[in-house]
C-alpha cells in the first residue's frame, strides 16, 4: 500500500515508518523536519491526493509541559486541530482512510475505572488533551458528512528507544545515569499505563491491515499502571545508581490513574495487546540510552 506518515520523523513516526517499510509498504514521509507542514493546506492536500491509501497522523504538539504561554496555547491549538482539519479534509476529499493518533489524556481525571472508549465520557485536564479531543471531533464529522473512512487510536504514555527527552522515563533515566536526583512531582502516587514503543507500533500497523477498524475509537495501552514512584525506584536500580529520590511541587493539571480498558483493540486489531513486561522495556531502554545515546554511569 502507499501510506503517508505525517511526524514521520517522531518517536512514534519515525518507528511507524520503519515497521511499514519492514512489512513492503511505499511510504510517504510527512513531517516539518523534512519541510512537510500539516499546517500548509495545499501541501498536505498534494501529498495526499498523489496515489495515497492510507494517512497515519501522528504529527502533533505531543508535550503537554510545553503550554505555559499564551504564544504555546496558540501554537498547541494551531497544531493539532487546524493541521488536523487540514490533514481530514484532504482525506476526506480524495477518499483516503485516515488514521488517527490521539491520547488517552481526553480522559482525564475519572472517578470510575477502566475507561472505555464508547461509554466513558471524555474530561480533558488541559488543553493539550482538549485539543486532542477536538481532532477527534473534526474527524468523526469529516466521516459522517462526506463518508470517510476513519479509525482513531488513543495511546497512553510510550517509552522506549527514540522517546522523548521530555518524558517522565527519560527524565529519570537522564538523572540515574548522572547520579543527581530523581524528582518526582507530588506524592508519585499518580500513575501511568507506559506502554513499550514496540508493542504500540505494532497495534498502530496493525490497523490498515483490520478495516473492521473504521469508525472506531480504540485505546492502544498497556493494562498495568506504575506510579512514578515506583518508575524511578525501578530506573534507579536498573541503573543501579546512587540517587536519591526526592519529590518537588506537583505538576498543574495532573492526571492521577490510568486505568483502560483494551477489549476494543483485542477484537478489532487480531487480538493486539501490549505483551512487553515493564522490566524488560527499562533493559531495552537503558541499552539504547547506552548504545546510541552514549549515556555512561558519571558516578
Amino acid at each position: 500500500m502507499k501510506i503517508l506518515v505525517t511526524g514521520s520523523d517522531g518517536f512514534i513516526g519515525g518507528h511507524v515508518v520503519l515497521r511499514l517499510k519492514e512489512q513492503g509498504h511505499e511510504i510517504v514521509p510527512f513531517d516539518i523536519r523534512s519541510g512537510g507542514d500539516i499546517l500548509d493546506r495545499n501541501a498536505v492536500d498534494a501529498a495526499i491526493a498523489d496515489g495515497v491509501q492510507v494517512v497515519y497522523h501522528i504529527a502533533a504538539q505531543a508535550d503537554l509541559t510545553k503550554v505555559k504561554s499564551f504564544e504555546d496555547a496558540y501554537l498547541c491549538t494551531e497544531l493539532n486541530v487546524t493541521g488536523t482539519h487540514n490533514v481530514a479534509f484532504a482525506c476526506a476529499k480524495h477518499k483516503v482512510w485516515l488514521v488517527y493518533a490521539s491520547t488517552c489524556c481526553v480522559y482525564g481525571n475519572q472517578e470510575t475505572h477502566p475507561e472505555y472508549e464508547d461509554s466513558t465520557l471524555p474530561k480533558p485536564a488541559e488543553l493539550y488533551a482538549a485539543t486532542k479531543l477536538a481532532g477527534e471531533e473534526v474527524i468523526k464529522g469529516y466521516g459522517l458528512n462526506f463518508g470517510m473512512a476513519w479509525t482513531i487510536l488513543r495511546f497512553a504514555t510510550i517509552y522506549g528507544p527514540g522517546m522523548r527527552e521530555a518524558l517522565a522515563t527519560h527524565v529519570f533515566f537522564d538523572q540515574a545515569y548522572k547520579g543527581a536526583d530523581i524528582t518526582v512531582h507530588g506524592t508519585g502516587e499518580q500513575d501511568r499505563t507506559l506502554t513499550f514503543i514496540e508493542d504500540l507500533v505494532d497495534g498502530i500497523v496493525r490497523t490498515h491491515e483490520h478495516p473492521e477498524s473504521q469508525g472506531h475509537v480504540i485505546n492502544l495501552t498497556a493494562s498495568e499502571p506504575i506510579s512514578a514512584n515506583k518508575m524511578a525506584e525501578d530506573i534507579k536500580r536498573v541503573v543501579e545508581s546512587p540517587s536519591q529520590i526526592v519529590h518537588v511541587t506537583d505538576r498543574p493539571r495532573q492526571t492521577y490513574h490510568e486505568e483502560f480498558s483494551v477489549e476494543k483493540a483485542r477484537a478489532l486489531l487480531g487480538g493486539w495487546y501490549a505483551k512487553t513486561e515493564w522490566e524488560e522495556g527499562l533493559r531495552k531502554t537503558a541499552q539504547w540510552l547506552e548504545s546510541e545515546k552514549g549515556y555512561t554511569k558519571d558516578w
